[in-house]
């Protein structure tokens, strides 16, 4: 069996009420990039965020175990 590990990254723009709708449009490309990895068989093991003064980064660690 072989372990694989992969992330995604996704920057997330800090935005006031009038950039809203740009900040839950990133936060949905992440939410579809996860959900798109968990239907070829990832598993998100690890979410990590960093906040910064312009982007929040989402760093997900999935795995998969694939019999050889």
């Amino acid at each position: 069996m072989e372990q694989q590990v992969t992330t995604v990254t996704t920057f997330v723009p800090v935005v006031g009420e009038e950039a809203l709708n740009r900040q839950l449009r990133k936060l949905g490309e992440r939410d579809s990039d996860l959900s798109q990895h968990v239907g070829n068989g990832w598993i998100l093991t690890h979410t990590a965020s960093i906040g910064g003064a312009d982007y929040t980064t989402f760093v997900d660690t999935l795995t998969r175990t694939r019999s050889e």
